[in-house]
């Protein structure tokens, strides 16, 4: 960690220098300046470059150095630097990546290009790389690597170290070791701490507690990240239904993945959708063609455009009765409003504690309930609150009643709405982020607008 501050500082040192090399295209210089950095460092201040220079000072890097930077590189940025290698360098980088890593590229690139990169790999990583492919989109089996270290029960601790130092630097982790029988079922995994601790003429499952965490090649990425912040692993085995160990998963992976399904997430909750633009880059909006952004936005909104023509619909439906009280109008705003918000509200928390898995759809019952009561409350105190407006504004009781009232519903409502969306959502196969708040607010609008105009006709008759 100090190393890494110590290096983030050089860099901001070096700033103006690396941006004067820059300047002058000397690019050469500039490679020997980054060339000790980390490969997330240099990736990230590639990523800020153009194409062409990029591409100039990449080339430049080490080819070992070439395969560690590409694999910190978005599938976006990937693509770019494919685009401009020739084939013999393409194979070099692409044989040398990881099974996992190449899984991810593989999945963002067209399928020509992908046919055209699985020819440049040997046919075992070919054989390899079709079999993580085969498994279904989101799932573990596209996750996990081949690349770790297995040994067996009935080794010394002695044999089993010189295995580890044999075929642990092409593993993608030795922080867990796994213990396998002749047909390679997973019997343990054992922390590499316990291993060197132990006596070099013990054996192996003189150590062994026989208890160990797996998953299946076919579960949702969602079911290894939520496994592996429960028992704090920093490697998953992944097993068939006959134990035999097919990889693992490691915990660089999965934050990849929780930074994905957060961002799909917010981009849903916000009503935008990501496809058009790719969620690599629906943060980094700069670079976003402004079309894919207008393909990302322009659906939802108009969807949420018909559904406020209902609102207009139902304004003129009392047309009659907002004549007589034109007054009724200026109290319209806060009124639906306060509810859309309070429904988003609603919304956030239950969306929040699905994805973390702490309520059910069994829960549903139980949380509306609880949710009426607290919106009970909440519309009382803001019914309490408009109601000095009301008096004011409206120039009595009367108005003030229609207006308080109108909140206490508008409220409750508005919660109701917001905690059953995303369980409807799911009940029907759908994310629950879906249940957007433009999505919520819209519906209390309408639904708003009708209870209080209709609360006005009946108290003002």
């Amino acid at each position: 960690m100090e190393r890494r501050k110590n290096l983030m500082s050089l860099v901001m040192l070096l700033k103006p220098e690396i941006e004067e090399l820059l300047k002058n295209k000397n690019y050469r210089e500039l490679k020997d300046v980054i060339i000790n950095w980390e490969p997330a460092d240099i990736a990230e201040l590639l990523d800020d470059l153009k194409k062409e220079e990029a591409l100039s000072i990449f080339l430049m890097l080490p080819k070992k150095l070439q395969v560690e930077v590409f694999s910190e590189f978005d599938s976006e940025t990937q693509k770019k630097i494919i685009e401009g290698l020739k084939d013999e360098e393409i194979k070099t980088i692409i044989s040398e990546l990881a099974p996992d890593d190449r899984t991810s590229l593989f999945e963002e690139i067209a399928p020509t290009l992908t046919r055209k990169l699985l020819n440049f790999l040997s046919p075992n990583e070919r054989r390899e790389a079709l079999t993580l492919l085969g498994y279904p989109k989101n799932s573990v089996g596209r996750l996990m690597t081949p690349d770790y270290v297995a040994i067996k029960s009935e080794w010394t601790i002695k044999k089993a170290i010189e295995h580890i130092r044999k075929y642990g630097r092409d593993a993608e982790t030795i922080n867990m070791i796994y213990v396998v029988d002749d047909e390679f079922h997973l019997i343990d995994d054992i922390p590499l701490r316990r291993i060197i601790l132990a006596e070099p003429e013990q054996k192996v499952e003189e150590i062994m507690d026989f208890q160990f965490i797996s998953i299946s090649p076919y579960e949702d990425q969602e079911k290894a990240i939520e496994i592996m912040k429960k028992y704090n692993l920093v490697a998953l085995p992944v097993t068939d239904n006959d134990n035999y160990l097919l990889g693992i998963v490691t915990i660089d992976d999965i934050i990849d993945v929780m930074e994905e399904e957060q961002t799909e997430d917010i981009t849903k909750i916000s009503a935008i959708h990501p496809t058009p633009v790719g969620l690599e880059l629906i943060t980094r909006i700069k670079e976003v063609p402004l079309i894919k952004l207008y393909k990302s936005r322009i659906t939802w909104l108009i969807v949420l455009l018909l559904m406020d023509l209902l609102t207009g619909g139902i304004i003129q439906r009392f047309q009659e009765t907002i004549a007589k009280y034109v007054v009724l109008v200026t109290f319209l705003p806060v009124l639906v409003d306060t509810a859309g918000n309070a429904g988003s509200q609603s919304a956030t928390l239950v969306i929040r504690a699905m994805a973390l898995k702490t309520i059910e759809m069994k829960d549903w019952i139980y949380l509306v309930l609880r949710e009426f009561a607290l919106a009970f409350l909440l519309g009382i105190t803001m019914g309490i609150g408009i109601s000095f407006m009301g008096i004011i504004r409206g120039g009595g009781i009367k108005i003030a009643s229609v207006v308080v009232s109108a909140m206490i519903l508008n409220v409750i409502v508005g919660c109701l709405i917001g905690i059953l969306l995303p369980f409807l959502f799911t009940k029907f196969k759908k994310d629950p982020a879906t249940a957007s708040t433009p999505l919520i607010t819209t519906i209390a609008d309408i639904v708003g607008t009708g209870i209080y105009l209709g609360i006005a006709t009946i108290f003002l008759r």
